[in-house]
Formats: C-alpha cells, structure tokens, sequence
C-alpha cells in the first residue's frame, strides 16, 4: 500500500465514479481499476460495491476512507515539514549569548525573526568567554554573540561583526577617576595600585588576556581579584575593585553605583560578532543572519552604543 494507492481511492470513493475518478486522476480506467484492486488484495477486503450502473463504498471501504484521507494528509504534512526544515523555516536554533553585550540589539533580531520564521525554536543559553568559544567549536550552539579583539580568530568560525566598542575603566561611583572624560597616561599610576576585578582566568581565558595586555602595555601588572562571571560589576560596585571592561557592560548594566571612563589607546578596541562554525548543518542560520544585518543595516557601528547612555 502507498500514498499513491490511497489517493486513487479516496478520489473515486468521493467521486462513485472510476470513469470521473480517473479523468479527475489524469490516468486510464484500467490502471485506476487495477491499482484499486490492488489495494483490496493488501486490505484483505472489497472497498466498493459495483455493478453497471453504480459505485458505492464498503463497510470496509467507509472505514478506509476516513483513515486514507487522514495518511494522505499526513504525509503532505510530513513532506512540507521536511522541506521547510531543509529550507530553514522550520527546526531549532540554539544561540549561545554573553551576560550583556547583546542585549541592546538581540530583542529586535529576535523579534523580526520568530516573526518571520515563528516555527523555528530559538533557545539561549548564557556562557563565559570561553565557554562559547568551546562550545561553537564543538557545535553545542548553532551561533553565538561574542567579543573578540581585531586580530582574534576561532578555527572553523565565521564572524559577522555587529559593532565596535571600546574598553574602559569602571570604578565604583565615589572612586577619584569617576568624573573623569578619558584616562590617560598620568592616571597609570593610581590605576596600578588598585585592585583589577575580572573574571576567572580559566573561564576568560580571551578577556583575561586581553585585560593582562591593556595593563602591561602601560607598564604595569595588575593585581587581580577574580571573581565570576555575574559577580564582576557588583564586587566594583561594592568597591572591591575596578575593572577593564567594553563599555557596552557597565552601559547596559546601568548601576548608579559605577562610572565607566574610556580608555586612551589604540590597543582598546573591541568587537561585538555574531560568530557560527564555517562548516555549520543548520539552515536556519543563513535566516538569522539576514535578519542580523536587516536590523544592523539602518544603524552604524555606534547608534547601538549610543542608545544605551539612558540607561
């Protein structure tokens, strides 16, 4: 029994008709007619009641009905589904995401897609530096959005970048630097005596690097209180620490207990991507990116960071 089988019955069940049925089919009478007896051979039963002036279902044929149109229907489902899944409109999306940087542009892309695309499942998960750096390489996420230097790469990664932001200083509010515009140079000594608050080294490895350069480029190292992810802008807060973050953190973080000044440099830097594996299996990714540069394309690299000075 197949899915062809079944439509040739179920149109001449509805049409008591094998001569209509087979015009409606495009097919001869006697093809419909051995196919249908075909289906009785597999059924193990007769389907219809024939003489020459009429056609009408049995018992058997009735039941058949309502259970053929139902696998008919299922299998157009099945086919469309499987195509949509191949066409990317359909399946899941797993986006790994940093604790802030993407919240001023994520709801929207996010928005506009499961508006486009509202069968596709979208699920976050919220990583460490590394931790979304491993798990794009090891395909645990679909994509992700992360921060990475100018030179910085990731084998096998794509990136698209979103927008450039630059590092800061943040200290608690009531810190000596708090109203100042820039640091500069003469600031260095003051910035090495403090206590630098960042993340676990072997959680961001990249960030932690990258913090250790911005310090030794101005001749000093840092001491470190490393602390987790999310305990970071608080243990600043709490006036444990300052930290050397990209200012899109503290910005839409927006505490009234820190201050975030920039940093003078060329070394400061930083880069807001979307990043997925070059060699990725997941249609639905070319979707969310074109819904990426949909909602980026209005903007240039600041209007992003610009929005968040309310905050």
């Amino acid at each position: 029994m197949d899915i062809r089988q079944l439509r040739y019955f179920i149109s001449v069940a509805e049409q008591l008709s094998f001569t209509t049925a087979a015009k409606h089919l495009y097919v001869s009478q006697p093809s419909l007619s051995q196919q249908i007896a075909e289906l009785e051979k597999q059924v193990g039963a007769r389907l219809f009641i024939r003489d020459r002036h009429s056609v009408s279902l049995t018992a058997a044929g009735s039941v058949l009905l309502k259970e053929a149109k139902a696998l008919v229907a299922m299998s157009a489902d099945a086919i469309r589904m499987a195509r949509e899944a191949e066409a990317g409109i359909t399946g899941n999306l797993k986006i790994g995401i940093l604790s802030h940087a993407e919240r001023r542009i994520l709801p929207r892309i996010v928005t506009n897609f499961h508006h486009k695309y509202p069968q596709i499942n979208l699920v976050f998960e919220y990583l460490s530096l590394s931790g979304l750096d491993e798990a794009l390489q090891h395909a645990q996420v679909d994509l992700g959005f992360t921060l990475v230097i100018e030179s910085a790469s990731l084998p096998q990664v794509s990136f698209k970048k979103i927008f450039t932001d630059s590092l800061c200083l943040v200290v608690p509010y009531s810190h000596e630097l708090a109203n100042e515009s820039l640091i500069n140079y003469s600031h260095i000594p003051l910035i090495a005596r403090e206590t630098i608050v960042f993340e676990h080294q072997h959680i961001a490895s990249r960030g932690y690097e990258n913090m250790l350069r911005i310090c030794v480029n101005r001749g000093f190292s840092p001491n470190v209180l490393q602390v987790s992810n999310s305990a970071v802008l608080l243990s600043v807060e709490c006036g444990l620490g300052i930290s050397i973050l990209p200012s899109v953190i503290p910005k839409t973080y927006g505490s009234p207990f820190i201050r975030y000044v920039d940093i003078l440099g060329n070394d400061t830097r930083v880069d807001l991507v979307a990043a997925w594996r070059t060699k990725h299996s997941n249609p639905s990714i070319p979707l969310f990116l074109q819904e990426l540069e949909a909602v980026k394309r209005p903007t240039d690299n600041y209007n992003i960071l610009k929005n968040t000075a309310s905050l």
